[in-house]
This record gives structure tokens, sequence and C-alpha cells, in this order.
């Protein structure tokens, strides 16, 4: 039996070591340029706007929705703002360069019945709603000024600046 062990015991270890040595497969580089995701991402969305209370009730401008392809145009955002703010019209008046001018011809609410940041609120949500479009940067508001807001030419950094 002695004679024996010394054969049993290698040609056990042969067997153990006898299946074919695979490397493990090693995946093709793939170019992440053509990979498709299953939810697109959109990095250079046009949004709408709003200025609402935080949780500790101090308002902000943010983000609200992204705007519909079908209406990345100043008339259908004017439309909009016209229904979320009905007491305040907006007209168009022209486009020249990346300047758009906006009359309301009654500014009595805007101006006086808004309060004393209501007006502030609603120029910085149109000014941020419209330049969220292309080739728009300054919007003028022409309207009479009363005791909360005056006319002129408005864009994103003045509402930085002058933070309520």
């Amino acid at each position: 039996m002695k004679k024996y062990f010394p054969i049993a015991a290698i040609s056990v270890l042969l067997a153990a070591c006898g299946g074919q040595d695979k490397q493990p497969e090693t995946p093709a580089p793939v170019d992440s340029t053509n990979v498709q995701t299953e939810t697109p991402v959109i990095t250079d969305a046009q949004y709408f706007w709003s200025a609402d209370a935080d949780t500790a009730g101090n308002i902000e401008i943010r983000k609200v929705r992204p705007i519909p392809q079908d209406s990345l145009n100043y008339a259908s955002i004017i439309e909009w703002m016209n229904t979320q703010y009905p007491e305040v019209k907006l007209e168009t008046e022209k486009l020249s360069g990346d300047t758009l001018y906006l009359k309301i011809a009654d500014s009595r609410y805007l101006t006086n019945r808004m309060g004393s940041t209501g007006p502030f609120y609603y120029l910085q949500e149109v000014t941020y709603n419209l330049t969220e479009l292309r080739d728009i940067n300054y919007i003028h508001f022409n309207f009479k000024e009363g005791n909360h807001a005056k006319p002129g030419t408005y864009d994103r950094s003045y509402f930085i600046s002058e933070r309520r």
C-alpha cells in the first residue's frame, strides 16, 4: 500500500491541475461617445423660471420646468407670463439686437398694487424667462413709473446685485 500512495497522490494532483488554463476575458474597449443611455440627458435645455419662497421663507428665483421646443420663442413666453400674471399685460414693442423691448400699457397693478417686493420679482421672472432664449440678453420695460417699479433695461446681473 505504501508503494501506491505516492502514485495515487501524484495522480490526484495531476487530475486537479488537468483543466485548461483560461485567461479571464478582458472586455474590448468601448468608445463611450457611441454608448446609448436609456434616459436622454439634456444639457442645454431652456427653463421657465419662477420666484418662489424657499423653506425658510426667502424668495428665490429657480428653474421650474423645461420650456417645450415649440415654445422657444419670446411670443410664447410672453403669452405664458400673461397667463401667470393676468393683471400685468406684456406687449412686444420690438426686438433690436440682443434687447427685447416690452410695453406694459396699464402698469398700476405692477407699480402700486403688488407690494414693495412683488414688482422686483415680477420683473426678475420676466427677465430670466426671456433671456433664457438664445440671442436675448436684455429686456427693456416701457411703462409708467410708480411707487414700487421703474421702467428701464434689465439683465440677469441686475437682479443678482439688487437682491431683495
